[in-house]
């Protein structure tokens, strides 16, 4: 988990259908070469940030699944979107193999469930969204980057 002094926009408090809407505003602030980290227990609302993203990159949400056993899904939208699960790697050098060339070239957006599991493998900024169960419908979700980037991404998604 993030230390309580790294920079932190706090969404607050959200049910499935905001949890896509944030995800879907957070979309038009991204750019080719972005890597998210999405932390959370399972079943904390990560695959559903994912379909709310895509839908905001102009694909529908029912192309995203988990890719719990697939280890990568990969959706063509308006940025190329590689939907990655550490959780299963067998050693964390496997995400560089399958997406050495994509990275170095910032060819997409890297998004990855369980990532906090391989970050310390990224040099370059990431952001990370956590989410935090509060109840069976809502989650309590934030993000951290350096403060710059959150800066950014405050101002895109007009957060106070």
């Amino acid at each position: 988990m993030e230390t309580s002094s790294q920079p932190r926009i706090e969404l607050g408090i959200l049910n499935e259908e905001e949890l896509k809407s944030v995800a879907k505003k957070l979309a038009n602030c991204l750019s080719d070469g972005d890597i998210l980290i999405l932390s959370g227990e399972i079943g904390s609302g990560k695959t559903t940030f994912v379909r709310g993203l895509v839908t905001g990159l102009g694909c529908s949400e029912h192309i995203v699944t988990s890719p719990t056993f697939t280890l990568m899904n990969i959706y063509s939208c308006i940025k190329t979107v590689y939907h990655i699960d550490a959780y299963r790697l067998n050693n964390l050098e496997e995400i560089f193999y399958v997406l050495e060339g994509e990275i170095e070239e910032k060819d997409g957006i890297f998004v990855i469930e369980w990532g906090e599991l391989v970050k310390e493998f990224f040099l370059e900024d990431f952001i990370t969204i956590i989410f935090e169960h509060v109840d069976e419908g809502h989650r309590k979700v934030s993000i951290t980057a350096d403060s710059g980037r959150l800066e950014l991404i405050r101002r895109c998604m007009h957060i106070g």
